[in-house]
């Protein structure tokens, strides 16, 4: 059997076994799930070839490896956002279980999310919330989303020319380890909460390593660190009091979903004999390009113009999206404006479709506008992003990652990138995004590979 659960799954069972490739044991003990969402509604389980971390809880709400519906994973990051208020307000939503239920089973998912989004918690102090690229920085947009007096910005890989960080530190078992954030000092001199967003936490040692660059600076008394899974250890868990009190300060945790786990095994060394159901040839679909900045008529927060240089030394001098909130950051009151324009430009690209099946693939990064788009551009309709990460790829029942490709980052070609879990012939029409204008050479490999999935139409959409 490979990643399966030992038995299925109930409210009361508190332990779960996954073997991954028959190589590798996780055991989980599950210690909190205080809304009663099924574990394998929240994970899957796959194999990483990554020696520092050998296995992934692979998110089935996220919207990264896995597709999902958009409005699927912006209400994970809306739930997220009502877990904080009941565990460090103490304030419980009165539409928490209209959420739930809207999540689980899309039970009038996107009115539900709309009246979210409009409304907001009120928070006592200004609070600035960091969501953690690459992975969750549409988790973090999506959890700040829903409250009032309170300010966005992510993390960053990116290499940008005339802006000197305001922190640097580590994410010591990613292939990329080194990230920083370029944002306003003025935000980061509040004296408010900081609230931290990843989407699983499993050693902490991220957030303790943000947290040091940031004190060491940017002194403040109160952090909070949220996820969707948080799977420290008794001794991870001791390192956060620890640092509080050499400190002086307080660092709270939220979650979904809590326990402990138990790594038995080795990592798998070797990728298993994988085939694609493709035909011979990559099928010939019709190729789109789509420049979102040619339609000046729709209103938007204004681009940040900085050049980056990527590893080979090439610079990219078209403006960043002001709607990320990575430099400049992003305030409440701007969420009806992003509101607004992805809304209008969900409506222009639905007018591009077939009558079938759509994907919207984000890059890297570049993930909560993409999925904001997307969930305005009709039914029937996913969305995913590419990553950084290399996951094994088996095409076993139970194994959460099931097929793959691999190609050049259009923007750094020195970086390889994947897309996981496109079926041949899955979709009809595939949007792939980018924040920015990259040459079309660039594109060539991930086009490639993206022929191989069988879909009849290809629109590479660019926003700036």
């Amino acid at each position: 059997m490979t990643t399966t659960h030992t038995s299925t799954y109930s409210q009361n069972q508190k332990r779960f076994t996954f073997n991954i490739l028959d190589s590798l044991k996780v055991e989980v003990r599950l210690n909190e799930n205080p809304y009663g969402i099924p574990l394998d509604f929240l994970f899957g389980m796959a194999a990483r070839k990554n020696k520092k971390r050998a296995f992934l809880f692979v998110s089935r709400i996220l919207g990264k490896h896995i597709p999902v519906k958009p409005v699927t994973s912006l209400l994970s990051g809306a739930l997220l956002g009502m877990r904080i208020m009941e565990i460090i307000y103490g304030i419980s939503a009165r539409n928490k279980d209209q959420v739930i239920r809207a999540m689980l089973f899309d039970e009038n998912a996107d009115e539900v999310y709309r009246s979210l989004s409009k409304k907001g918690f009120d928070l006592p102090e200004e609070t600035l919330f960091i969501g953690f690229a690459e992975t969750a920085t549409a988790l973090g947009h999506s959890t700040f989303d829903v409250f009032n007096n309170a300010h966005y910005i992510h993390t960053t890989r990116e290499k940008i020319n005339e802006i000197k960080p305001s922190i640097n530190f580590k994410e010591e078992h990613s292939h990329a380890t080194d990230q920083a954030c370029f944002v306003n000092r003025e935000l980061l001199e509040g004296t408010g909460p900081i609230v931290l967003v990843d989407d699983e936490i499993t050693t902490g040692k991220t957030a303790l390593n943000i947290i040091e660059s940031l004190h060491a600076q940017y002194p403040r008394r109160q952090y909070i660190v949220a996820s969707l899974l948080d799977w420290r250890s008794e001794a991870d868990r001791q390192k956060y009091k620890d640092l509080e009190k050499r400190l002086g300060i307080s660092i709270q945790s939220v979650s979904l979903c809590a326990g402990e786990i138990d790594v038995d095994g080795d990592p798998v060394e070797k990728e298993k004999e994988w085939k694609y159901e493709s035909a011979v040839r990559p099928a010939l679909p019709s190729i789109h390009r789509i420049n979102l900045h040619t339609y000046s008529h729709f209103k938007k927060i204004p681009d940040i113009s900085c050049t980056s240089v990527n590893s080979s030394g090439q610079v990219n001098d078209t403006p960043y999206s002001g709607m990320t909130g990575r430099f400049s950051g992003l305030s409440a009151g701007k969420r009806a404006d992003i509101d607004h324009y992805t809304e209008a430009i969900g409506r222009l690209l639905a007018e591009t479709r077939s009558a079938g099946k759509a994907l919207c693939l984000g890059t890297g990064e570049f993930m909560y506008l993409p999925m904001k788009i997307a969930a305005a551009m009709g039914e029937n309709l996913f969305y995913q992003s590419t990553t950084r990460s290399p996951i094994h790829r088996v095409n076993q029942q139970g194994y959460a990652v099931k097929s793959g490709f691999a190609f050049n980052c259009p923007e750094d070609h020195t970086i390889t990138n994947y897309f996981y879990n496109i079926e041949y012939k899955q979709y009809d029409d595939i949007y792939i995004f980018f924040e920015r204008t990259v040459d079309e050479k660039s594109l060539d490999q991930l086009l490639a590979q993206l022929k191989k999935t069988g879909a009849a139409n290809l629109y590479t959409v660019f926003m700036n």
